[in-house]
């Protein structure tokens, strides 16, 4: 799966310095990740960010929705802003990311019962 992919090259950027590849990875990562829960869960999926955050929030996955909010912002810090991504702030990014997937993945196994 693509989630899992760019969650791969993520850790992989992350060891070796690459912090602003790492967080689009993880950005773009969760993103397919709250994509396909809102496809399982038969919710539209919103095109914009904020939209499939609030999406996120509306369906009781604050936490992930959070995440995504926050990985946006270093994401455009990462792609578009003079500054680069920190290691602190990837290694913060990463555990955001990875307690939104298991929040992501708890709700779409209470929609398989």
């Amino acid at each position: 799966m693509k989630a899992d992919e760019l969650y791969r090259e993520a850790l992989d950027d992350i060891k070796h310095g690459y912090y602003n590849k790492a967080v689009s990875a993880l950005y773009f990562s969760l993103r397919f990740l709250a994509e396909r829960f809102l496809l399982e869960a038969r919710a539209p999926i919103p095109r914009r960010d904020d939209k499939l955050a609030n999406s996120l929030d509306s369906m009781g996955l604050g936490e992930a929705a959070f995440a995504l909010r926050e990985m946006y912002v270093l994401r455009v810090k990462a792609d578009y802003r003079e500054e680069s991504v920190t290691r602190e702030e990837a290694e913060m990014a990463l555990k955001g990311y990875v307690k939104a997937r298991q929040t992501i993945e708890a709700h779409r196994m209470k929609l398989k019962a």
